[in-house]
């Protein structure tokens, strides 16, 4: 398969159907509104910072659990299966933000719920993997890249719609969109590749064209790079949620005022975008899991900057590298999943990974909150995201080189159907036979 073959009306409808869904997901615009919304939700309902940010760690939480129940139903039955009814119930999850009251317990249940019905990195992933294989990296860069223009744009637009009509009224029009614009989309253009079987009625190597074998959840556990993978990613999204959820707060205590902090968001989102499509361009073009250590090295540096920095200009110079540092390094567990696993099992070997992923990662707004809380400054929380990006920096340093190589050194004639000793196996994957 070639790159460009890859690039076909198809394929760019499933790409920008896919980038426009998730520029308004549900998760999405609840993670990064919160951030806008925590100080008037407090405010209004006497609940702390940390109970406020409690709701980020439940999103992140359900989103977890549900990760590997939908993973082997994608693998089975097809992303659009999946993702269509539950961006429905997402739009509606949103809207009932607006009108659940001052219940604590129903504010959480129904980020928890929100979590639990937003498999979209599984299904997107899943779907965009198996239409691109030499610009797979800047295809599912680019699906991150609708999300952080979602992050670009959402804050503005909460701060406006908080000020001009209240929060509740902000996530009243956040669950319309994504009723009205997310779902008709992927309804019209989200589409499966068409399997093209083989004489022997097995899917070919062009359906999935890294010709990877079946490799099964108990497999990939076994090794070290999965845990190297998680280990890694754990700690950049640890980082980088406890910083995102309080962003605001750690910008205004660096002397700049609500509307500029909010404005700040977008600036760290942008440099989220940048991220996204230079790591695109640079995992297609360098075939080696290092071409994200300087991201991860960038993160550390510029969070070392912020620490130090006062002012507009020096605070959102920083937040621009600290989001090019933080949006390259942590947003590639589906493509390090498809490049060490395969296209074959790919929801499935995802789906486990998340919710260990997310629930271990989820508490950080909690953490980040509590340390505020009880100090009354963001100083320590800051040493703390500090300490766990250079944790995720050391992981990703041991990274080894993917185990399958191109398209066009594998044999064309072989069709993998199992696991057999001509097969690639990542390093430390003990096969199954029967």
């Amino acid at each position: 398969m070639s790159a460009q073959s890859e690039i076909t009306p198809q394929s760019l409808a499933v790409l920008g159907a896919t980038l426009v869904a998730a520029m308004v997901s549900g998760l999405l615009v609840a993670n990064t509104a919160i951030t806008v919304f925590i100080g008037q939700i407090s405010s209004d309902y006497g609940w702390s910072h940390a109970e406020v940010g409690a709701a980020a760690t439940l999103l992140f939480i359900g989103m977890g659990i549900g990760a590997p129940v939908f993973g082997p139903v994608v693998d089975q039955r097809g992303s659009r299966f999946v993702l269509l009814p539950l961006t429905f119930l997402s739009g509606l999850l949103l809207i009932s933000f607006s009108v659940i009251g001052s219940s604590l317990p129903l504010f959480y249940a129904a980020h928890f719920l929100l979590g639990l019905a937003t498999p979209g990195a599984v299904a997107y992933s899943k779907l965009i993997s198996s239409w691109f294989f030499r610009r797979r990296g800047i295809a599912l860069t680019a699906l991150g890249g609708g999300a952080f223009i979602g992050s670009v744009v959402v804050p503005p637009l909460a701060h406006l719609l908080l000020e001009r009509f209240g929060w509740q009224s902000a996530y009243l029009v956040f669950g319309a969109a994504e009723l009205l614009i997310a779902f008709p989309i992927l309804l019209l253009f989200f589409r499966e590749r068409r399997a093209e079987p083989s004489g022997s009625g097995v899917i070919s190597n062009e359906v999935h064209p890294d010709g990877a074998p079946v490799i099964a959840v108990v497999q990939a556990i076994r090794g070290k790079t999965y845990w190297l993978i998680v280990g890694a990613q754990i700690a950049g999204m640890f980082a980088y949620f406890g910083f995102g959820t309080h962003a605001i707060g750690i910008m205004t205590e660096r002397g700049l005022d609500a509307a500029t902090a909010t404005f700040g968001v977008s600036v760290l989102a942008v440099g989220g975008l940048i991220a996204q499509f230079a790591t695109g361009v640079l995992l297609d073009r360098f075939d080696t899991p290092k071409v994200i250590a300087p991201f991860a090295v960038l993160s550390v540096l510029s969070l070392a900057l912020l620490y130090v920095s006062h002012g507009r200009a020096a605070v959102f110079a920083t937040l621009l590298l600290f989001g090019i540092g933080c949006g390259g390094q942590t947003s590639m567990t589906s493509y390090f999943t498809t490049r060490y696993y395969g296209v074959r099992n790919f929801s499935t070997i995802y789906g486990s990974i998340m919710p260990v992923l997310l629930l271990l990662s989820a508490p950080a707004p909690i953490v980040i909150g509590a340390i505020f809380d009880g100090t009354a400054s963001y100083g320590i929380a800051l040493i703390l995201i500090e300490v766990a990006l250079l944790i995720s920096v050391a992981l990703f340093l041991r990274l080894e080189s993917y185990p399958y190589p191109i398209r066009d050194r594998l044999d064309p004639t072989r069709t993998p159907t199992a696991m057999d000793p001509a097969d690639p196996v990542p390093a430390g994957i003990e096969p199954v036979r029967a």
